[in-house]
């Protein structure tokens, strides 16, 4: 019998999103091959080891200190007995028969089905223990909200058309409350605007080390309600629910989700449709914005008629929803072609696409 094939990938990259992507594209190669993955990544955002142990496709990881100055120690896997000696390398991971680069990870690069992350089952009943304690009500469905803001500590310089105003989301919050029969958290850091004190809503982006339970909250959510920004990469990752709004760029690919940008609004004052700006190459997750060009928000109206159709899109329960089962099913291959062929997430993810106001019918 054949052995496994033995992959090694160097997730190079600090960003939320990016990890995410990067693991998603790395599970999906493991999988499709019946290979055994090893991860690599420098410990310099407190999520990473989370994420990790969420990718049920990684056999082993090697982490890097958070020094900019120490970078993948390649020697380590050609196969000249310069690895350390670790299980990792007694496995045959220091002579990996593919070693995967940041740039082969791109989410366009990954294998569909795309992978799904879960929480190892030993952590949810404690977070589910304390997100009850924090006042959600386990007998009744829940919105999770993020809206980007530019004041991320590990992101000092975050002025871009990818930041919203939390005031155009309280219409939002108030409707899915009031009107809807919902509850709404919110996610995200202590850096941001802090919203009203209501009923029903319950803000965990006050917590210095919430990541593991705004995770939980993401993966038992009816749906979330996002911008563009790395928690969106996440809750399409665990296979909730999910609505982009206001974005400049698609990350979001499992099929239902909801994409509506912003109204990209040329100097004569247009308004570019979805189809236009995929055309461009605007809305890859490289994102590249066009000279002259206005990004108008969401208005707040529409933004609660998201969570109409969020809502009837999705199952109907007596409370949370429960977590995505696990991977989709997907039949493996003897071969995987290199280059991993690119694809722009709406050629694989059968997408709900909302156009801005103003943009052509």
């Amino acid at each position: 019998m054949a052995r496994a094939p033995r992959i090694v990938a160097f997730l190079g990259t600090q960003t939320l999103g990016d990890f995410i992507m990067y693991h998603l594209t790395a599970a999906s190669v493991a999988r499709s091959t019946g290979g055994r993955l090893m991860v690599v990544y420098r410990r310099d955002r407190p999520y990473k080891d989370l994420l990790t142990l969420m990718n049920p496709h990684v056999a082993h990881r090697l982490i890097l200190p958070d020094d900019p100055a120490r970078v993948a120690p390649l020697d380590w896997f050609f196969g000249g007995g310069d690895a350390p000696a670790t299980d990792w390398a007694r496995e045959g991971f220091d002579n990996p028969d593919l070693f995967l680069t940041p740039t082969m990870l791109d989410m366009g690069r990954c294998l569909t089905p795309v992978p799904t992350l879960r929480l190892p089952a030993d952590l949810e009943p404690g977070l589910a223990a304390a997100l009850v304690g924090r006042g959600l009500r386990p007998d009744r469905w829940f919105m999770a909200l993020h809206m980007r803001e530019p004041f991320y500590p590990h992101r000092p310089h975050g002025v871009t058309p990818r930041n919203v105003d939390p005031a155009t989301y309280l219409p939002l919050v108030a409707h899915v409350i009031r009107n809807l029969g919902g509850q709404v958290v919110r996610l995200g850091d202590p850096s941001m605007t802090p919203l009203p004190d209501l009923p029903g809503l319950i803000d965990l982006s006050r917590d210095d080390d919430g990541f593991p339970l705004q995770t939980f909250a993401l993966s038992r959510a009816r749906f979330a309600v996002m911008t563009d920004s790395g928690p969106t990469q996440l809750a399409s990752a665990l296979g909730t629910p999910t609505a982009t709004t206001n974005a400049c760029g698609i990350g979001v690919w499992r099929h239902g989700d909801l994409l509506m940008t912003k109204a990209f609004t040329t100097a004569d004052g247009r308004v570019l449709d979805t189809p236009h700006l995929i055309d461009m190459g605007v809305l890859t997750l490289h994102t590249r914005y066009p000279l002259e060009i206005d990004h108008r928000a969401n208005e707040p109206e529409r933004l609660a008629a998201v969570a109409d159709h969020m809502l009837a899109a999705t199952a109907d329960g007596p409370g949370w929803r429960a977590p995505a089962a696990g991977d989709p099913p997907a039949e493996p291959q003897d071969t995987v072609p290199l280059p991993l062929p690119w694809r722009h997430i709406p050629q694989f993810a059968d997408l709900t696409v909302w156009e801005p106001a103003g943009a052509p019918p």
